[in-house]
């Protein structure tokens, strides 16, 4: 899970939308002007995230993503109509929800124990509980890995978090609470990381100064691409290349 950033202010269609309709559900508001507001919205976190789910950091197509209320949408009490309030809307992946994807890392049974995100989190109030994508900060990296024979799951790293003023705990409970760790996803980063680790044994062994060649790994796969989108598990790849990462990524004022 990395530091999501988002647009500030919000969409003019969410805020006329709220204006004029200040009870409307978020199905109320999907289906106005025929969608495209909802698609506004849904593109504006997408740029702000870097196209990334903000929880377990895949990469999903439209097909494939959906706006997550971190505060459940259908809690009416106290006045905030959470179902249009821009700082509880993010972008994430249908975290294993739809049994038509073919992709191993989209969707892999059994369920419930490979769902994630907010399909994992659904109506449970967690405010407070755990770390809103907004929460986590740039730096330094609170989150690491551990590759284990079939999978890599996500740890907290204590002393990212006491640099940072974190609270362990609530950190571990977002990786509970979201499900982070289900097998789908730790296969996937598995993948991932094998390929990262192929492309830099192949520069270990053909290159006259590998040091150099492993830097210009790290800004391929730590830097946007041409559509403005970080690669999918930007956290677990800034970890596998350690201080040389961060200091890259310090290098080009990376905020989230």
């Amino acid at each position: 899970m990395k530091r999501c950033l988002k647009s500030n202010p919000e969409p003019a269609c969410l805020a006329n939308y709220r204006s004029t309709s200040p009870g409307a559900s978020w199905e109320e508001f999907r289906d106005h002007a025929a969608g495209e507001s909802y698609t506004e919205v849904r593109n504006t976190l997408g740029r702000g995230q870097g196209g990334l789910c903000a929880y377990c950091e895949l990469d999903p197509d439209h097909v494939n993503q959906q706006v997550a209320h971190f505060h459940p949408k259908s809690d009416r009490a106290g006045g905030t109509n959470w179902a249009l309030h821009w700082p509880n809307l993010w972008l994430a992946c249908k975290g294993g929800s739809q049994a038509w994807m073919l992709e191993r890392e989209n969707y892999l049974p059994p369920l419930p124990e490979n769902l994630s995100c907010d399909e994992a989190k659904g109506n449970e109030v967690v405010d407070g509980l755990v770390l809103a994508p907004g929460d986590v900060p740039a730096f330094p990296r609170i989150f690491k890995y551990e590759q284990q024979p079939d999978f890599v799951v996500v740890v907290v790293d204590e002393d990212g978090c006491q640099v940072a003023g974190i609270d362990e705990e609530k950190a571990r409970r977002t990786i509970e609470k979201f499900n982070l760790n289900c097998p789908r996803l730790g296969e996937a980063r598995l993948v991932l990381l094998r390929q990262v680790e192929s492309q830099v044994k192949r520069l270990r062994e053909s290159a006259h100064d590998p040091r150099a060649f492993v830097e210009l790994l790290i800004q391929r796969f730590l830097s946007k691409d041409a559509s403005g989108n970080w690669r999918k598990f930007f956290t677990l790849v800034r970890w596998r290349f350690g201080a040389t990462a961060e200091n890259y990524l310090r290098s080009i004022g990376f905020r989230g």
